[in-house]
């Protein structure tokens, strides 16, 4: 059976960069970093007191069923549900009709044959964090009977399905920091297999809390540099680990043929995906066994290594992990004469861990439009065993037919994604961003 074509046609992101798609890619241009002063919380005892935190007064919740109830949810949870309704919104699927009088606003009816994919890594922890605090400290009376919907990884899933009337499947994948990378992965196979006509996929996480402090402090994980325009330094030879970061991702994907018939613009076409299993160490990155999930993300896209023009790179600034993704880098491209270059995000909004993978989808998908390669924000002192690979460190033209996005999580889990780009089309409307190109589905096989 000819397996179909999955494109993106609606996208929504909250970060620390912004609460829209446009407002991260200019800051990407702009080489923003959205690391500041944590104010969630005081972190005097722990050594990282920065973080990449969403502007919770963006986040903004549409109305609907359950909104007294989702209000009420762990971050995380909101901010999944408000990048979900923008990337609805967005892409133009759902049809307006007139309010039934149980909402302020017109209700946009999405139609059937839809699904959600979420990924989620932590989900609900300062939920629980604060949760058990209030037990302790004010008694179990003090406990809200929100508790446990909020601290459910799968609530943001329901929260997506529930707001949009979505009836048939609803999935949370808990793949550690692959988690949304993953769900993307599964959404687009779901559509290609011809179960599902679209889709909406991504990763939210929001896990600043003392806990998350304190258990990567322990790890040597963090990064102990004060200056939030130090850190955190992707690929950069005096990288010292990461910085918490906050952000949901959440895309509109569907099948070609669908979004072809209705007019939809297309932000590019998921060409490739795989996931694997694979570490030599249970919160470390492979060489190995990454080249291999690369590897096998081509195979799925049915390209050769030199087809891959740009990497959106997991690296957040880890001594080790980076490292180990830039060797299977190199491993990947080893023998085909052509090296992609490669950036990384992190720099900007911080390690967002399920997110990871999402916002690089996100950020790919703005490249691909604009032939534009976004900087590795704070790489500055070349890393002298990778001093053959080619890393972005300001804006750079260049002509972008595909790229590759990695995110890794631990316990050895890794997902690749192969996005292409999609070609422009004529009598379009410009879209609400101030972004004039529109485009129509053409694979680049």
């Amino acid at each position: 059976m000819q397996r179909r074509s999955v494109v993106v046609t609606g996208v929504g992101v909250v970060c620390p960069l912004g609460s829209t798609v446009g407002e991260l890619w200019q800051g990407l241009l702009a080489g923003r970093s959205g690391i500041a002063p944590l104010t969630r919380f005081d972190p005097a005892r722990f050594h990282s007191r920065l973080a990449g935190q969403v502007d919770d007064a963006a986040v903004t919740l549409p109305t609907g069923p359950f909104q007294f109830e989702f209000k009420r949810m762990s971050a995380f949870v909101r901010y999944a549900l408000f990048a979900a309704d923008r990337a609805v919104e967005d892409s133009g699927l759902a049809a307006r009709t007139p309010s039934d009088g149980s909402t302020q606003q017109p209700r946009r009816d999405l139609p059937p044959g839809g699904a959600v994919f979420l990924g989620v890594a932590m989900g609900g922890l300062p939920s629980i964090e604060a949760g058990v605090l209030k037990q302790e400290q004010q008694g179990v009376r003090k406990t809200s009977p929100f508790l446990i919907p909020s601290l459910i990884p799968s609530m943001a899933a329901s929260a997506i399905a529930l707001h949009h009337g979505i009836a048939d499947e609803q999935v949370t994948i808990a793949g550690a920091c692959a988690s949304g990378c993953q769900a993307v992965g599964q959404a687009m196979r779901a559509i290609r297999s011809g179960a599902r006509t679209w889709a909406l996929a991504g990763g939210a996480e929001s896990v600043t809390t003392p806990i998350t402090y304190s258990g990567f402090q322990a790890m040597k994980a963090l990064s102990r540099y004060d200056d939030p325009a130090s850190t955190p330094r992707p690929f950069d030879r005096r990288r010292d680990g990461m910085v918490v970061g906050e952000a949901a991702a959440v895309f509109l994907l569907e099948d070609s043929e669908h979004a072809e018939a209705r007019g939809a613009q297309v932000y590019g076409e998921l060409t490739g995906y795989a996931t694997n299993s694979g570490c030599d160490d249970i919160t470390g990155i492979s060489t190995r066994h990454v080249t291999r999930c690369m590897s096998s993300a081509l195979a799925d896209a049915a390209v050769a290594p030199d087809t891959i023009d740009c990497v959106f790179a997991q690296a957040s600034g880890m001594v080790q992990a980076d490292a180990a993704e830039l060797a299977a880098v190199r491993d990947l491209a080893s023998g085909t004469g052509r090296q992609p270059v490669v950036t990384s995000i992190k720099g900007h909004t911080g390690y967002t861990f399920a997110a990871n993978g999402p916002m690089n989808l996100a950020a790919a998908l703005m490249a691909l439009r604009h032939q534009t390669v976004s900087p590795t924000l704070k790489y500055e002192q070349t890393d002298p065993e990778f001093a053959d690979i080619d890393i972005a460190r300001e804006p750079r033209k260049a002509e972008l037919r595909r790229c590759l996005i990695n995110a890794f999580g631990f316990g050895g889990i890794n997902a690749s994604l192969i996005v292409s780009r999609a070609q422009p089309r004529t009598a379009v409307t410009p879209s609400s961003e101030g972004d004039s190109l529109g485009f129509r589905v053409d694979a680049l096989r």
